[in-house]
Parts: structure tokens; sequence; C-alpha cells
């Protein structure tokens, strides 16, 4: 049996976003230093680093006496280190290469082109790894095209970083050409969500990054360890060594009349929510949370308006980790029968309702075509082109504009009270 850790797009160098700063037990140093730990602890045949280990801005600094650390512990117990460079750490590999006279790191693919090593096992069965590795921080043509590779009887695994299905300026990859290689399992680098594909003959994996680092990183992060039994089927677990977490939390409001009951909703499911997710991911020291209040309440109008003031009081330590909210997004409705105010007949309001229930019912309503529309123009402007951003899709526009239409219908009916 072969046990391998994978793990790639650590980024030493970078710090997450939206947590504390300057405190080391969040750092991907961190994270690589237990991953170390881990490895040396459990005898595994070798460590597989899938690239983008150090990031661009801070490669020679933190990233490069991380990695070297790193790589030294595990060739004191006589772990085997198989790397390959990404676009952003394209130049460090070879420098750290050049620096360490030792053949515990096999740096496979350098300038671009394929290479390959065999690693001895302790079962005795010999591994064959064959990897490339960017020669510049852009590569847009797919590595397959110059991978030619002979018949062998050992178990071979393909180390690349690359695009997977997606026409990019980083390493394009199809899984038709992968799976036409004599390669019995790809490792790859370059996506930060973690996937497994194990639907072909060769499973592909993304370890996704070590440590994540933006609320766009959601859900378990941390290395693979990846076990070969005798018949050479692939079996892989995400190991959640990761000390901080990005994930959105729905929290249903619905009859909440006073925002000191929202309040004390918030802190409950928050609370909830930290604990059994502790259970699954001893090691997470921060959870950053972006709220989604729905339902029905009176207070829509003061939610959407205003919020929830002061999001800083529902910090709160559950166990060893800190929980935090990073954003809160109001998707909540006004207690308003939309069928009873549709009968208003020619009354603003009325008018209004019936759009709302026809929204619900319609997948090109005149609002929405009107919406889309004037989307299109702004994101088109020149001010927003500059900005990157990309038009919302057909379901957030209808998220959207059904939220605005309720805060309207609400302040509308106010109106019509007021005036008696």
């Amino acid at each position: 049996m072969i046990r391998l850790l994978c793990l790639g797009d650590a980024h030493l160098g970078r710090y997450p976003s939206r947590v504390p700063l300057n405190d080391s037990d969040l750092s991907v140093k961190t994270v690589w230093n237990r991953s170390i730990d881990y490895a040396i602890s459990e005898q595994v045949d070798a460590v597989i680093l899938t690239g983008d280990m150090a990031d661009n801005t801070n490669s020679y600094f933190e990233a490069y006496g991380a990695l070297r650390q790193g790589i030294w512990k595990l060739s004191e117990s006589q772990i085997p280190v198989v790397a390959i460079a990404g676009n952003h750490d394209h130049a460090v590999f070879p420098a750290l290469v050049e620096s360490m006279s030792d053949d515990n790191l096999r740096f496979l693919g350098s300038d671009g082109v394929w290479t390959e090593t065999i690693v001895k096992t302790q079962s005795g069965k010999s591994l064959r790894c064959v990897g490339w590795s960017f020669p510049d921080a852009h590569y847009d043509r797919s590595p397959l095209e110059t991978l030619h590779l002979s018949h062998s009887d050992d178990f071979t695994i393909g180390i690349v970083h690359g695009d997977l299905d997606n026409q990019a300026k980083y390493a394009p990859l199809k899984r038709s050409d992968m799976a036409a290689q004599l390669v019995d399992l790809w490792l790859l680098g370059h996506v930060h969500a973690p996937k497994l594909y194990d639907d072909t003959r060769a499973p592909v994996l993304y370890p996704g990054s070590l440590q994540a680092l933006d609320p766009g990183e959601p859900g378990i992060h941390g290395p693979w360890l990846i076990t070969i039994d005798q018949q050479n089927q692939v079996h892989a677990r995400h190991l959640p060594l990761a000390s901080v977490r990005y994930e959105k939390l729905p929290i249903n409001i619905s009859n909440r009349r006073r925002m000191e009951e929202i309040n004390i909703a918030v802190t409950e499911q928050l609370d909830e929510f930290a604990q059994e997710l502790i259970k699954s991911n001893p090691e997470l020291r921060h959870l950053s949370c972006r709220l989604i209040l729905s339902g029905k309440t009176e207070l829509h109008r003061q939610l959407s308006t205003e919020g929830l003031i002061n999001t800083e009081m529902f910090d709160i330590d559950v166990q060893q980790c800190r929980v935090s909210i990073d954003k809160v997004s109001t998707n909540t409705a006004p207690l308003l029968d939309l069928h009873e105010i549709a009968q208003l007949n020619n009354d603003p309001p009325g008018m209004l309702a019936r759009w709302l229930l026809e929204l619900d019912q319609e997948d090109d309503h005149k609002l929405l075509s009107i919406s889309r529309e004037a989307t299109t123009a702004i994101y088109k402007s020149i001010g927003f082109k500059n900005l990157g951003e990309r038009e919302p899709d057909p379901e957030t526009l209808q998220r959207l504009v059904t939220q605005q239409a309720m805060l309207l219908l609400d302040e509308l009916l106010a109106q019509k009270e007021e005036n008696g």
C-alpha cells in the first residue's frame, strides 16, 4: 500500500483576509508546518506539491524560508518531496533546488519540459511521478501537447498546474486529453476549490488551497491523504487542518418582531453552527461568516435600510475558535398579503403587488427586462468596465428586483396609511 500527502496553492507569504492581523495561528505557514508534522507522524511515502506554494508578492521572504525549512524537516525523516512550480512560484523552486544539496526534493518539469522521477515506497513498490512546471507567469497552451509517455508497470502519477476544461492563459487542460495519457492518477494545482473527479479510470484531484484565503474559498481546506491499495485503487481523504474557514449562514427570522429577538436568533445560530463545524474541523481557530437573513418580518424595511448595526457585538468564542460576521445580506420580505393588496385595482400598491405575483410565475417579466437592460448599460459604462465586475446572473437580478419592489410596496402602503 502506498500513502501520499498531497497539497498545493498554499501561497506562503499571503495572509487570510477578513480575519485579525498578525495572528500566527491563522497564517498559511502554520498550516504548512502542521501538514509537515502530519506527514512525518503518519510516515507517508512522499509529499507531493502541486504548485503555487509561494506567493509571487512575497516569494523570497516568508515563503522561501518556510518552504526550505519544511522540506529539510521531511528530509530528516527520509520522506521525499515531489514538486512542480505554478504560475506564482515559477522562479522560487529552481532557486530552492539550487540552494539545497539534497536529492530529497525532486523538482519536476523545469523550463516547461516534462520530466519524471521514481519514488521507492515503504511497501517495496515503485511510484513513477511525471510533472510539468510553469516556465513563466503565463502559459496559454496545454502542457499535455508535449507529454509523450512510454508504458510502465509502475503506478504513474501526473502532476501539473493548470486550468481544467477552461480556455485560459494558465495552462488550459482537457479531461479528455488527460484520460488518453498513460497516467493512473492526476494531481493538479491552480484552482483553490478542492475537487476530486473519481468517475474515470484515472482520478483527477485538485487539492485546493491549503488555507482558505478569502470568503470566495468556503468549506474544508487542508492537505489530502492519498492511499493506493494493492489493486492500484485510489482512495483520497481531505484532512481539515486549516485554521481559517469562511462560510455563508442562512438565518430565518420569520415572526421576529423586535431587533432584540433577531440579535438573539443570530447569536444562538452562530454558536450552534460553529459547534457543529468544530466537531469535524478541530484545528479551526477563526470562522468568518456571511449571514443571509430571510423570512417575513415586520422589521423588513428597517433591516433593508439599516442592516444589522454593529456586527462586532456578535463576535463570540466557541471553544478555541473565534467566530465573526464579515457581511450581512438581507433577503427578507415584509408581512404583506400580496393577493389581498393586488385587489386594489388601479392603486399603485395594487399594480405593484400584481407585478410581484407575476414575477414568481414568469421568467421574463417586463420588470426583469427593463432591469436587465438598465443593468447591462451600467456595467458596460466606462466606470464599471474598469472595475472588472460581472453582471448579476438572472437569479440574482430577480432577487434584487423583488427585494427593491417589496421595499417600494411597503413604503407606498405606509404613505397610503398616513394620508388616510
